[in-house]
């Protein structure tokens, strides 16, 4: 992966994977930009929930090397979740109270 693009094309089609797997329903933004990336729907209850996804090469984004993801795993303006997708995890960083909003037990 040597674009940004593909590295977050790939966190996009990880996080659809990843919530497909925990038995939601996922709708992919086809558009190249929007204010989402994904809306996730339980079908068990009807709650919806739209997020965004934010793929990082490494949890170290700092010149300096200090860990920085705390501020980007977060509620955004509008109930929309801000989602990390570090590459090479096997999950992903979700906001306190994200499987609350979806009506749903915590799932890991």
């Amino acid at each position: 992966m040597n674009s940004k693009s593909h590295v977050g094309a790939v966190g996009e089609l990880f996080a659809c994977s990843y919530f497909l797997s925990h038995g939601l329903e996922v709708t992919r933004n086809v558009a190249a930009s929007g204010p989402v990336d994904l809306i996730l729907f339980n079908k068990e209850n009807g709650h919806m929930l739209a997020i965004d996804i934010k793929s990082l090469r490494s949890p170290y984004t700092r010149s300096d090397g200090a860990y920085s993801l705390s501020s980007r795993v977060c509620w955004l303006p509008n109930n929309v979740a801000q989602v990390v997708y570090v590459h090479g995890e096997a999950s992903l960083r979700l906001p306190e109270g994200f499987w609350e909003a979806l009506g749903m037990e915590t799932a890991e």
